[in-house]
């Protein structure tokens, strides 16, 4: 049983990964995906094991927008966005989906 061990772990693995792709595919809109329609990433990642749900995790949705219904204070709101771009320097006037503008330093 033992020596069966190192070749069930990566087996393992590759079908959660797999798995996890796949459901993540299906359950995603398809105006979020990049590149590909759906239905052909939902065979790229049947027909190509870990390449293609690696290729789907990193390369096949679009990342999810930011919007104002998710910040009920505008101080959500103006720390959310304060906590993104505190790598840029200068300050920034940041205006969102909903109109709401904030000066950020």
């Amino acid at each position: 049983m033992l020596e069966l061990l190192p070749t069930a772990v990566p087996v393992v693995l590759v079908a959660v990964v797999n798995l996890g792709a796949l459901f993540n595919c299906v359950r995603t809109p398809a105006e979020r995906c990049r590149y590909l329609p759906k239905l052909l990433w939902v065979l790229f990642i049947l027909g190509t094991s870990i390449v293609g749900a690696l290729a789907w995790l990193y390369l096949g949705k679009r990342p999810e927008s930011i919007d104002c219904a998710d910040y009920t204070d505008s101080t959500d709101w103006e720390e959310g966005c304060a906590r993104r771009s505190s790598s840029l320097p200068g300050k920034l006037t940041t205006r969102s989906a909903c109109g709401y503008r904030a000066d950020i330093a």
